[in-house]
């Protein structure tokens, strides 16, 4: 008997297999799946779009003036090889007001300023986390400008803009991802991460900038960068008489019984001092100057400002003894409430930093001064002539004399320094902080007779030079002048006399 062929087997399917359409009914038949990969295929894309375009920098705003991308930049390049052993965190008051070059020289360490244009103290709290990490800092000082009435979630579109500058010019991820929901409302997350989401209409309204970009970007190179610890000076003169009749016909442009601060500037400045304390660091406060006149009943500022930095140590350069030596060169010509000190004023309060530090902190910072890496980062540099010597090999910059008894001082070094840029040379002679008679340096001058040599013939002359009250290392008094490039040979005679 035949045997019945089995059409049943022979048609079945292979379920090992699936067809095209099989494949499509798959998805078709799980809808959600379907929009979830989408989604996803298309987040991929645009997230990686947006980041070659943030890399690339073509919705950058202005950089010109972007120090505080600068700043971190140059903080994490410096890091590589190096510490840092003072960090000094606030805003703007900060980094015009303390010179970090002539700190690092004067103390013989590495000062670093990490601070932003218009940002708080909840900002320096977390630019703070994230340079701890990198760093094994001995010294905190914290500007006390940003500790005020802030409201992160309710930030204005000024005071937003320099937070997102400094959100986005920091580089540890996990500390960006922990404090982004601390420093913005959530309508802000996503253009606190990118700059191009944040000016995408650049394309419509500012194309000189997004074409300035583009260009930039191409000619992108690799330089030596020179050595940038964070300062920024715009202002070289002071208060002129105009801007002083308006104090006397005015007032004050500041009212300091109007001071306060939000609950958010008190929790931030505990959780400084707390993370301070965590990584054994020491932790100071620091008020950096306006104009006596610019502020009103100050003692209610400083009054209100104790409730939540006491008993934390409190260097106040704006009131009494701190605030001595500073006049109205060393601050911003201007009437309006935000007023920055000058480049001499800045240096005033670095060396009254200095001091505080070296007489009054008991710390033991590292001292770099025996260590010729550390010379070699800062030969020439600000303040390092007024704090070091001339190397024996340098030909542009020379010791003229050393270790000499003048009539009533002794020198300890005199100094003819290369400003060839300003077609002169500058004499820096270094004494002995002591002053036979009771007077004041300002009231004084230091005149040397010296031997120099013009077309093969030596002469002598008298040269005066003045004190300078803008560097001041711990054991010695400058005093310097600008003479023409003539060779100095040596020194006959010399005093410090009045004026």
């Amino acid at each position: 008997m035949a045997r019945k062929k089995n059409y049943r087997k022979k048609n079945k399917p292979k379920s090992v297999q699936e067809t095209p359409i099989e494949k499509k009914l798959f998805l078709a038949d799980k809808p959600i799946l379907l929009i979830i990969l989408k989604s996803l295929v298309i987040l991929i894309v645009f997230s990686v779009i947006i980041h070659h375009l943030d890399t690339k920098g073509y919705f950058d705003p202005d950089q010109k003036h972007n120090h505080t991308q600068r700043k971190w930049d140059s903080f994490y390049e410096f890091t590589e090889k190096n510490n840092v052993d003072i960090l000094l965190m606030g805003n703007s008051h900060l980094y015009s007001g303390i010179n970090p070059k002539n700190l690092s020289n004067t103390l013989g360490c590495n000062a670093f300023i990490l601070a932003s244009p218009g940002t708080n103290i909840a900002d320096s709290y977390y630019g703070l986390k994230e340079a701890l990490k990198r760093t094994d800092a001995k010294l905190v000082v914290i500007e006390t400008y940003g500790i005020n009435n802030f409201n992160p979630y309710k930030l204005k579109e000024g005071s937003l803009s320099d937070q997102f500058k400094s959100f986005y010019s920091r580089r540890d991820f996990r500390t960006k991802l922990t404090s982004m929901p601390l420093l913005f409302n959530s309508d802000n997350y996503l253009f606190a991460w990118s700059n191009t989401l944040r000016n995408h209409d650049f394309i419509f309204k500012d194309t000189t900038q997004l074409q300035l970009n583009k260009k930039l970007n191409k000619k992108r190179k690799k330089k030596k960068k020179k050595l940038y610890l964070g300062r920024f000076v715009r202002f070289q003169t002071g208060i002129e008489q105009e801007t002083m009749a308006k104090y006397d016909s005015l007032g004050s442009a500041v009212k300091g019984n109007e001071y306060n601060y939000s609950e958010y500037a008190e929790k931030y400045v505990n959780k400084i001092v707390d993370l301070c304390q965590e990584k054994d660091v020491e932790l100071i406060f620091l008020t950096v100057p306006m104009y006596e006149k610019h502020i009103s009943d100050y003692e209610k500022w400083e009054e209100k400002l104790a409730e939540i930095i006491y008993p934390n140590k409190w260097i106040n350069l704006q009131k009494g003894q701190g605030y001595r030596g500073f006049g109205t060169y060393a601050f911003e010509n201007t009437y309006k409430s935000n007023q920055h000190m000058t480049y001499k004023g800045s240096l005033v309060a670095t060396y009254k930093l200095a001091e505080y530090i070296i007489d009054s902190l008991q710390i033991e910072l590292p001292n770099r001064k025996a260590n010729k890496k550390w010379h070699k980062i800062f030969y020439g540099e600000e303040g390092y002539f007024e704090n070091h010597n001339p190397s024996s090999n340098d030909q542009k910059n020379k010791i003229i004399a050393s270790k000499k008894n003048l009539r009533n001082a002794k020198l300890n070094s005199l100094l003819q320094l290369d400003m060839s840029n300003k077609k002169s040379n500058k004499l820096v002679a270094k004494i002995q902080r002591h002053l036979q008679q009771k007077m004041s340096y300002n009231d004084v001058k230091l005149r040397l007779v010296v031997k120099y040599e013009v077309n093969g013939k030596e002469q002598s002359a008298n040269v005066d030079l003045i004190y300078d009250k803008f560097h001041k290392p711990k054991e010695e008094v400058i005093f310097s002048t600008l003479i023409q490039p003539i060779q100095i040979k040596s020194i006959v005679d010399g005093a410090i006399i009045k004026k």
